[in-house]
């Protein structure tokens, strides 16, 4: 299969993903449980769109334990840069008709929380095509995570130039 047939095949998996919420809770649960989350003190993490691990709960929690919040913003074709926000009520409609913070440029990031459409257990992803988080990944020395479905999961994904990420966690399993 090629990335483009795994893309259209897990968004419409994703879709029908049966009950959401409680695997949701479950991702986000194995995500905090984590140490490397606990260390974090810097976070860039996505604002979740077209049934993407939902990711508002996180946010919430975060803030209220203190973590420096960040989240992607497209500024063109090519770029993506974080950007600071400490309330979900910062976020207005940005690229793609994903909500984005219009805060300072962050740079110094401990822990990246990347979206996604299909996923290796090797810790490989497929994102959307553009690329944008490929090129963010490869300047960043944070600790790269992917929240998936297990229903997401790939036995095989083409080569490509997309990073490994550093642990990959859906509702069942955490990835490394």
């Amino acid at each position: 299969m090629t990335k483009k047939e795994i893309r259209k095949e897990m968004l419409a998996r994703r879709q029908n993903i049966e009950n959401r919420e409680e695997k949701n809770f479950k991702i986000l649960k194995n995500l905090t449980d984590c140490d490397f989350f606990k260390k974090a003190d810097r976070v860039m993490v996505y604002i979740s769109y077209r049934g993407e691990v939902d990711t508002m709960a996180l946010i919430e929690d975060a803030l209220r334990q203190g973590k420096k919040l960040c989240a992607p913003v497209c500024v063109d074709k090519e770029n993506m840069i974080a950007r600071k926000f400490s309330s979900i009520d910062e976020l207005v409609c940005g690229a793609y008709g994903i909500p984005e913070p219009k805060g300072e440029e962050v740079n110094d990031i401990d822990l990246v929380i990347v979206p996604g459409v299909a996923f290796s257990e090797e810790g490989f992803r497929v994102g959307y095509g553009a690329g944008y988080y490929d090129r963010f990944l490869k300047n960043t020395n944070a600790v790269t995570c992917g929240l998936f479905f297990e229903e997401q999961r790939c036995d095989f994904l083409p080569d490509s130039y997309d990073k490994k990420l550093d642990y990959i966690i859906t509702e069942e399993k955490i990835y490394s």
